[in-house]
């Protein structure tokens, strides 16, 4: 990333200099040109023949003339000026394709290496719980062992679900092809959505009133909700805080906003919080896959996800997802 802001702004001044030369040469010429006329009297000649062929017009002429010279070089300048602009604006639009082309492969590969840990690690996890339940069985309740066989099944079952996590993110897990509305699943479960956090009445929903089918399973819309309500509700540090969440129907996409006045983000931090097991949280307080999960369900079914932050102020995530073809006809 910082060599690709190295190089937009080796581009951009650049850019800037090739301004300043052409800006340089224009008015070397024009002293030049100037002094030339100067030294050789060419405007008192020029002025002695015109007085002696008044008949020609030649004043006229002449005016005509600069007023073409005039009106050249500030359509020059103005052309010159647009040029430099769309030239800008190009170097900023590839280099932006660029770190997102760069981000979708490093995602990629992280995907596919947290597939392969997931489903190598959960192979280790099935004789774990196996044998694990076939000793319950074989033991009387009242035993010992019994609290800690209920243990060890409680680890493997939590280790589960984090590893159910990464294959979503790695887009390896089965996922039915159905679709959800969104509008739907938000109204049927705002009581879900605000008991999962701290202060519920800090959460606003504002929806649509146009259904907005995707093609999500209605699981993975709530894991996408949930994780964008909890992670605005962790940015309050323990503080209450307002919380909007909102739904948007465009002409072929949904958009889905989530919004908080935390403690939001910096460049750097923004940057990183769609990789996997990346999080700023203490220790115990977070895996670092939710907001990854949430960008592979995004990408899986052709969307996008962006965040806007500043630090102090808070954020904002933008989600736009493409309405399925029941609802944008």
């Amino acid at each position: 990333m910082a060599h690709k802001a190295q190089r937009q702004h080796q581009l951009e001044q650049k850019l800037r200099a090739s301004n300043r030369r052409q800006l340089l040469i224009g008015l070397i010429s024009f002293t030049v040109f100037t002094s030339i006329l100067v030294s050789y009297d060419s405007f008192d000649a020029f002025y002695d023949y015109s007085r002696s062929h008044e008949d020609w017009d030649l004043d006229e002429w002449v005016l005509g003339l600069f007023a073409a010279l005039v009106t050249t070089a500030i359509t020059f300048g103005i052309s010159t000026w647009r040029y430099n602009s769309i030239l800008k604006q190009e170097i900023e639009y590839q280099v932006k394709l660029e770190q997102e082309l760069a981000q979708a492969q490093k995602m990629q590969s992280l995907g596919t290496l947290a597939g392969g840990i997931a489903h190598s690690t959960n192979n280790h996890l099935q004789p774990i719980q196996t044998l694990s339940r076939l000793s319950k069985k074989q033991l009387p309740d009242d035993h010992a062992l019994q609290l800690v066989l209920d243990k060890i099944l409680l680890a493997s079952e939590h280790a589960q679900e984090v590893l159910g996590q990464l294959l979503r993110f790695s887009h390896q897990e089965n996922r039915e092809k159905r679709l959800c509305d969104l509008r739907h699943e938000l109204e049927q479960n705002a009581t879900l959505y605000h008991s999962a956090i701290t202060y519920p009445d800090q959460l606003k929903l504002t929806l649509t009133d146009k259904p907005c089918s995707v093609a999500l399973t209605t699981s993975e819309s709530a894991d996408i909700l949930l994780a964008l309500i909890t992670n605005a509700e962790d940015s309050y540090d323990n503080k209450n805080g307002p919380i909007h969440v909102e739904l948007k129907h465009r002409q072929d996409q949904v958009e889905l906003t989530v919004a908080d006045q935390g403690c939001g983000m910096d460049m750097a931090l923004q940057q990183r919080i769609f990789e996997p097991f990346y999080t700023n949280k203490a220790v115990g307080k977070g895996t670092g896959l939710g907001l990854s999960v949430v960008h592979g369900l995004v990408q899986q079914v052709g969307g996008s996800i962006s965040v806007d932050s500043t630090p102090g102020q808070g954020s904002q995530f933008t989600i736009l997802l493409p309405l399925s073809a029941t609802t944008s006809d």
